[in-house]
């Protein structure tokens, strides 16, 4: 999982440390003592915490764009179907122009004709 989150994780995003620091304290005539587990706990909280604040900073963005974005494709699914209605009303009129255009041309023919 580590790996996984590793591979994938973004650079700013702050990761904890496998293996506490060795600071000159630990130091006991060339020897390490063990640090104290308190400061190595509460030292990978705040990174755990603030790897899990991290990640919920980009989820609330991630769905502020989502929202923006389906506010766009609404906007735009609306527009389209304004466009299709104005399609259908001005095919509607060409029909109509188109009629009454072969109506004048049939009685300019017959009036030439008589």
């Amino acid at each position: 999982m580590n790996d996984i989150y590793e591979a994938n994780a973004p650079i700013k995003c702050p990761t904890p440390k496998e293996q506490p620091d060795i600071v000159e304290d630990s130091m006991v005539g060339g020897v390490l003592k063990n640090p104290p587990v308190k400061e190595t706990v509460v030292r990978w909280k705040k990174e755990v915490i603030d790897k899990i604040q991290y990640l919920r900073e980009n989820l609330e963005l991630a769905n502020q764009e989502k929202e923006a974005l389906s506010q766009e494709m609404d906007r735009i699914h609306s527009e389209l179907t304004d466009s299709k209605e104005r399609i259908q009303k001005l095919e509607g009129e060409l029909s109509e122009a188109l009629e009454t255009f072969n109506t004048l041309l049939n009685e300019v023919s017959q009036a030439l004709e008589s």
